[in-house]
This record gives C-alpha cells, structure tokens and sequence, in this order.
C-alpha cells in the first residue's frame, strides 16, 4: 500500500468517525486524530476524561479506557486494510493509574503485525507523561465483511 493510500484512508476514516450521531462513543470521548505515520504505522488520539465518565470512585470509568484503545486501534486498522471497520477479535488492557475526569488521555499505538486475516496492535494510554494504561489488541480483516445488522 502506498503512504497516498494510507493517508486517504485515515482521512476517510476520522470523516466518517466526525458524522456518526451524536450519541457515539467517539463523540462521547471526544475524540481527535493527533497524527499518523506511516512508515511506523501508528498514530495518535486524544480523548476527554469528562464527568459523564466519572465512576464511583471519582475517576474515569475504566471501560472508557478500553473505548479509547479500541477507537484508536480501528482507525489504524481502517488506514491499514481496504474496508471501512475490521471486528475486534480480543482486546487486553492494563489500568495503570486512575484518571481524573477533566484530564486529556493521549492514546498512542502502532501495529505488531498486519496479516491477511488479523491485525496485532499494541498501545499506550498518558495523561501528560504519566502513563496511565496499555493495551494489545487483535482485529479481523474482513473480506468481504459479514453484514451482521440488517438495515
């Protein structure tokens, strides 16, 4: 695949991200494509730890944390394969630290391996240097992709 290729894909990806209702998780968490590269095949998102995430500890919910790792994790796999979404097959994540609600979680990942048939990730999760989680995770590469829900 070509960086031009990669690059459209990304693009096309965060637009169709941008215009899913008002009510989905990226849009809850807020997030936003920091950068991408492609000769490392990674890239970075940020995301808002706001009070609708707040647990009863006070803090973060840590299934925002997993939503974090796998939005992040889909959209380099949309960048890296030729179709829209790929199904997570499994999806480890490790809470490190707690994190405040008002923080801004970066959440950093690149590909292990990128098969025809799996995709290997792994990640990193920091609210400004201190890293509060990390995750590996394993998507599908569909083909052709399974329509699961009928219109």
């Amino acid at each position: 695949m070509s960086r031009e290729t990669f690059e459209a894909r990304m693009e096309k990806r965060m637009k169709d991200l941008k215009q899913n209702d008002e009510h989905s998780i990226f849009r809850e968490l807020q997030g936003e494509l920091i950068e991408y590269d492609y000769d490392t095949k990674s890239l970075d998102m940020a995301f808002e730890a706001t009070e609708f995430h707040k647990n009863g500890f006070g803090i973060m919910f840590g299934g925002s944390l997993v939503g974090m790792f796998d939005i992040a994790f889909g959209t380099l796999t949309a960048g890296l394969g030729d179709y829209d979404i790929a199904p997570t097959a499994q999806l480890t994540v490790n809470f490190l630290k707690g994190v405040a609600t008002g923080s801004r979680v970066i959440v950093r990942v690149e590909a292990v391996s990128t098969g025809k048939t799996l995709m290997n990730f792994m990640g990193k999760a920091y609210v400004g240097e201190e890293m509060v989680g990390s995750a590996m995770g394993t998507f599908m590469t569909p083909r052709p992709f399974k329509k699961y829900v009928e219109d």
